[in-house]
């Protein structure tokens, strides 16, 4: 790059987890407080409504949020807890290869 182009942000994907009827507004304030922290983009907020119902490769809205990544719009997934993609730990993982090989990370926005 020229040395007066800007560097682009880094983009992440936010994704939440409705667990409930209500909209999961603090998660998402959390997460926004995050990116902001880092300067991060958000390039696209999912809210799945399906995570009490299926594992995380039968979501759809989650491998949307993977998609972003393998279309390299997005380099990271940022989420509010380890339990928004899975409480199972061999769930998590496995789909924290999937992101890894799509050249991505997944960000857990923890409080500072």
């Amino acid at each position: 790059m020229p040395p007066n182009t800007p560097t682009p942000n880094f983009r992440v994907v936010t994704y939440l987890a409705k667990t409930n009827s209500r909209f999961p507004e603090r998660e998402l304030r959390q997460c926004e407080a995050y990116a902001h922290a880092f300067h991060w983009d958000v390039s696209l907020i999912v809210v799945d409504d399906e995570v009490n119902a299926k594992g995380p490769e039968h979501r759809p809205m989650l491998q949307a949020a993977l998609q972003r990544l393998l279309d390299n719009q997005a380099g990271a997934i940022l989420i509010p807890s380890k339990a928004t993609i899975s409480p199972i730990d061999g769930e998590f993982n496995e789909f924290a290869e999937r992101v890894e090989k799509a050249s991505g990370f997944i960000q857990v926005a923890t409080r500072r």
